[in-house]
């Protein structure tokens, strides 16, 4: 157990992010336990030596990939469930379509393992970018993390990509004569698309508890690193001094617990 939480500690990935919901997002994608197992095989299927700074992150990532000429081939065993990853593959072709089986240049063999990595963890496209700096950096913050954000569509695509197949996703769009009454009830329509459209059945929202996120993520992590409860809860109160918190071990019991469910689901 030990040997299991140093090698976890060695993969933990560093949030930069002011915004809470945000940084639940990320979180709860970049601590799944299974997406850290990940890691390491994306790692080397990218042939990552090192991490990179992410001042460099655009230029190792966006850029230099166009240049590689090296062909590459998906490893589909490291996923849960390949045969329906290539069925969706399938059904959600683009424009640079090519069979998961076949090899492919670096950087569409870059953004298809990306896509594959958004379906087996029920994500939306703009995860992709995030997902790219778990990988290449070690680090994830704002910059790259938009999920309300507004786009000039061209081919019907949203998120335009090399990768073998496209993510489906819901979009408002506006005209210069839409009304703000307008965009709230479309809004709502919006949102059942992903109750009611099967193209989105792929994607599971979130729990919510952004208010406590960030201390669940703390004790989570200390108790990986060995603590217990009630060193976690002594240092937590410790920290907010002078005293207003009687912050209890039975609450980091509870907080664990929720992180551990909210990492689940």
């Amino acid at each position: 157990m030990k040997k299991n939480n140093e090698d976890l500690l060695k993969l933990k990935i560093f949030i930069d992010s002011s915004s809470d919901k945000d940084f639940q997002e990320m979180a709860l994608l970049v601590d799944n336990l299974e997406f850290l197992h990940l890691l390491p095989k994306l790692r080397k299927d990218f042939e990552i030596d090192k991490l990179i700074p992410t001042d460099k992150f655009e230029e190792k990532v966006f850029d230099e990939p166009y240049e590689i000429k090296k062909k590459m081939k998906v490893n589909l065993s490291k996923y849960k469930n390949p045969k329906y990853l290539k069925s969706f593959a399938k059904e959600h072709e683009s424009f640079y379509s090519i069979d998961l089986d076949e090899e492919m240049d670096y950087c569409q063999f870059l953004d298809t393992e990306i896509n594959l990595v958004c379906i087996q963890f029920q994500r939306p496209p703009y995860f992709a970018p995030v997902i790219k700096q778990a990988v290449f950096c070690g680090v994830v913050n704002n910059l790259y993390f938009l999920p309300t954000v507004y786009d000039i569509i061209e081919n019907d695509r949203i998120n335009l990509s090399v990768a073998s197949f496209e993510l489906p996703r819901a979009a408002i769009l506006i005209s210069p004569t839409t009304t703000y009454e307008d965009v709230k009830k479309t809004f709502k329509e919006a949102q059942n698309l992903f109750k009611t459209d099967k193209k989105l059945a792929y994607y599971k929202p979130r729990l919510d508890f952004v208010n406590n996120i960030r201390q669940y993520r703390q004790w989570y992590w200390e108790r990986l690193e060995g603590k217990t409860y009630q060193k976690i809860a002594d240092d937590y109160v410790e920290s907010k001094l002078p005293a207003q918190y009687n912050t209890t071990y039975q609450d980091v019991i509870k907080g664990v617990k929720v992180y551990k469910k909210l990492l689940a689901a």
